[in-house]
C-alpha cells in the first residue's frame, strides 16, 4: 500500500529546489546572494531570501563553507531568533550563529520538534517516528553515547551507507545528528529518525509515488520545521524584495493572493457577462476558458477567427477577472493525420501560440499547454509520448515568452488515470517521471507551473487508498489516481527531479452530482449517483481547506466546472459537474464556495 503523505526527499547531491534556469532565479548582492527558487511561488514574482554576511553574523560565508545549495538547499527564511540565537532556515537545515566560535551550527531540528510537541505531526504528515528514550545515555561518557546510538544504523545497511555518504562533505554526524532510535518499519520503507534529517529506505516497487525496491532518501529537515510552525517569527517567514538598487531578472508574474481562486467555464456562446458575474459574486478571480484551435484556425494558419475569443478575454479584463487559456485539437491541416487532434509538428502550434500571445499580451495571465496529453481522446492512439510532449512544450513555451515574458506557462495536465495501454492511456504518474526523464530533464526550463487533473471521483478529499469509503461508495476507490492526494505523487515526482521550487495548480478540480436526476449516469461516471448535492458542495470546499493545510506548493485550484448545465445536456458528462443550474440559480456547491474563507 502506498503512504498518501510521503516525505519530500532529495539526495545529497545536486540543488533541491533548482530548475533549469536557476541562473535566473537567484543573484549576487552586496555581501551576500539573493534567492528566489523556494518564495512560495515557484521562483515567480522577484521575491525570496538573502543569506548576507554583516557585523551579526557571516551566515553567507558559513553557508559556503558548509558545501551552499548542493549540500544544504535553498533558503527558506530570513534570519530569526530562536532559543536565544541567530538562525536561518534552508530547505536542509536550520543554522544558528554561534558568536563564540564565530560558525555556524546546524539545529537538531527533529529533537526541537519532539520537545515542542510536534511527534504527532511528524507521524501524520512525514511518517516519521518517535524518538527512542535517552534515559540508557544517562551517565555515560560522550564516546559511550555516541557509540550506542550509531549502532540503530546496523539493522539497515543501505541506511546506514546514506548516513555515511556525507562524508564527501563533512562529518556525518554534523550533517545528520546522531540516531535518535532504531530503524522503524513504516509501511513500504523502513525510517531512522536522526537529530537533524530522517532516512527512508524503501522495500517495495512504487514507481506511482516515484519511489522503487531500494531507494533511500533523506528528509528536508528546514522544510519540515517551517511547515510544522515551530520557527518563531512569522515575518522571517515571508519572502521579501531583494535589497534597493538590486535589479531581479524578469519573469512570469505570480499571483497577487498566492493562490488562485478559479473556475473553468464556458464563456462562449455570449455567457461571458453571466459567467464573469458569477466568478465575482463568488469571489474567485481567475477563468479557465478551453480554446479549440481548429475553431481559430480552420482552413489554413491564414484563416483566423479569433472575434469571440478576443471579446471574452476583453470582458474578463474589464471585470477583473484574469484569464487562464487552455488550447487543444488541433485542426485538420496541423494533425499528423485527420483522426488524430495532436499537431504534427511541434512549430505549427508555437506560431499559433505567438499570434494568440501576441494579440493578448497583457490581457492574458497565463496559457496550458494542452490538454490530458497522456490520453488518446486528446493526441490519438499511439501518440501517447511523453519525449514527443516535451518537444511541444518547448516548442510553445518558447513562442509564449518571446510574444509576452509576464505570462504563466503552465504544462498540459495529465488525466488521472491506473491504465497503461498506448492505445487508451498511460498512467499518468508513470507519464509525468517519463516527462522529467527525457533528455536529462529539460522539461523544467519550458514551463512555469505543473498542471494537474486530480479528481477525487465520489471520495473525500482527505481519503487515500485503503481509507474506508463512504458508505454509499462501492468503487471508484482501489488506485491512487482515484483521490485527490494524487497530487502528492506529483509533487515527489517533481522534488525528486529538482523542480520543487515550482508550484502546482489544479486547472481542473471537482465532484460530479446527478444524484437524484432521471438521467441515468454517463457510461464511466455512474459514481455521481452516488454523490449529493450537498456532498458536493462540503467536498468542494473540503478540498480548499485541505489544499490550504497540507500543500504549501499547491498554487491554485479551478473548479470544474461553473456553468455547463446551461451549455449540455444532463446526459453529457459535464453536466452533473456543474455548480451553476441551466438558468444560472446556484447549486450547494456553488454557495458553499462562495462564502468559503479564501487565505
Amino acid at each position: 500500500m502506498l503512504l498518501a503523505a510521503l516525505v519530500l526527499v532529495v539526495g545529497w547531491v545536486g540543488p533541491m529546489a533548482g530548475t533549469a534556469s536557476a541562473a535566473s532565479l537567484d543573484f549576487a548582492i552586496p555581501n551576500g546572494h539573493f534567492y528566489t527558487q523556494a518564495n512560495g511561488h515557484g521562483g515567480a514574482g522577484g521575491t525570496g531570501y538573502a543569506i548576507t554576511d554583516d557585523a551579526s553574523a557571516k551566515f553567507w560565508s558559513e553557508f559556503q563553507r558548509l558545501g551552499g545549495v548542493n549540500s544544504l538547499g535553498y533558503p527558506v527564511s530570513g534570519r530569526f531568533m530562536w532559543d536565544g540565537f541567530l538562525d536561518q532556515a534552508t530547505q536542509r537545515v536550520v543554522m544558528q550563529w554561534r558568536p563564540d566560535t564565530h560558525q555556524v551550527l546546524f539545529v537538531n531540528t527533529y529533537d526541537r520538534l519532539h520537545d515542542l510537541g510536534k511527534d504527532a505531526w511528524l507521524q501524520a504528515f512525514r511518517n516519521t517516528p518517535p524518538p527512542a528514550s535517552t534515559a540508557p545515555d544517562t551517565g555515560l561518557p560522550f564516546a559511550q553515547v555516541e557509540a550506542r546510538h550509531l549502532a540503530y544504523l546496523n539493522s539497515d545497511p543501505a541506511i546506514k551507507a546514506k548516513y555515511y555518504a556525507t562524508a564527501a562533505i563533512g562529518d556525518p554526524i554534523v550533517y545528520n545528528g546522531l540516531p535518535m532510535g532504531p530503524v522503524t518499519p513504516e509501511g513500504p520503507f523502513t525510517m531512522l529518525r536522526c537529530q537533524r534529517v530522517t532516512i527512508q529506505h524503501w522495500l517495495v516497487e512504487s514507481p506511482a509515488s516515484g519511489a522503487h525496491t531500494g531507494d533511500v532518501d533523506v528528509t528536508l529537515g528546514g522544510d519540515d520545521a517551517k511547515a510544522s510552525g515551530v520557527l518563531p517569527d512569522a515575518a522571517a517567514l515571508v519572502p521579501s524584495a531583494p535589497p534597493s538598487g538590486v535589479v531581479t531578472p524578469t519573469g512570469p508574474t505570480a499571483p497577487a493572493s498566492g493562490f488562485v481562486y478559479g473556475f473553468q467555464a464556458q464563456l462562449y456562446g455570449n455567457q461571458e457577462l453571466p459567467v464573469l458575474g458569477k466568478i465575482s459574486g463568488a469571489g474567485f478571480d481567475w477563468v479557465k476558458q478551453q480554446v479549440v484551435w481548429s475553431d481559430i484556425q480552420p482552413n489554413s494558419p491564414g484563416d483566423q477567427n479569433w472575434g469571440e475569443l478576443d471579446t471574452i478575454v476583453a470582458q474578463a479584463n474589464a471585470a477583473g477577472i484574469k484569464v487562464l487559456l487552455s488550447i487543444v485539437q488541433a485542426p485538420t491541416w496541423a494533425r499528423a493525420n485527420p483522426a488524430n487532434p495532436y499537431p504534427k509538428n511541434p512549430s505549427d502550434l508555437a506560431a499559433f501560440f505567438t499570434a494568440m500571445a501576441t494579440r493578448s499580451k497583457g490581457k492574458v495571465g497565463a496559457y496550458e499547454v494542452w490538454n490530458e496529453e497522456n490520453f488518446a481522446r486528446e493526441v490519438g492512439p499511439g501518440n501517447i509520448t511523453a519525449g514527443n510532449y516535451v518537444q511541444l512544450l518547448k516548442a510553445a513555451s518558447t513562442a509564449i515568452r518571446a510574444a509576452d515574458p509576464n505570462a504563466i506557462v503552465v504544462s498540459g495536465a495529465p488525466t488521472p488515470t491506473g491504465v497503461n495501454d498506448p492505445n487508451i492511456a498511460i498512467d499518468d504518474n508513470a507519464y509525468l517521471q517519463q516527462m522529467y526523464a527525457y533528455q536529462g530533464g529539460v522539461v523544467k526550463g519550458y514551463f512555469d507551473i505543473l498542471g494537474a487533473h486530480a479528481e477525487a471521483w465520489a471520495n473525500p478529499p482527505d481519503a487515500k487508498v485503503g481509507t474506508p469509503e463512504p458508505a454509499n461508495v462501492t468503487g471508484f476507490n482501489n488506485h491512487p489516481s482515484f483521490f485527490f492526494r494524487r497530487l502528492e505523487d506529483y509533487r515527489n515526482d517533481m522534488v525528486a527531479a529538482g523542480d520543487g521550487s515550482k508550484k502546482i495548480w489544479e486547472t481542473e478540480f471537482g465532484y460530479d452530482s446527478c444524484q437524484g436526476d432521471a438521467i441515468p449516469a454517463p457510461a464511466g461516471y455512474e459514481y455521481c449517483k452516488w454523490v449529493s448535492e450537498q456532498q458536493q458542495a462540503s467536498y468542494e470546499v473540503g478540498a480548499f481547506q485541505y489544499a490550504h493545510t497540507n500543500y504549501p506548493w499547491l498554487g491554485g485550484i479551478f473548479i470544474w466546472n461553473l456553468n455547463f448545465q446551461a451549455v449540455v445536456a444532463p446526459s453529457d458528462e459535464k453536466w452533473g459537474f456543474g455548480v451553476l443550474r441551466s438558468d444560472y440559480s446556484p447549486r450547494p456547491a456553488y454557495s458553499a464556495l462562495a462564502v468559503m474563507a479564501k487565505p
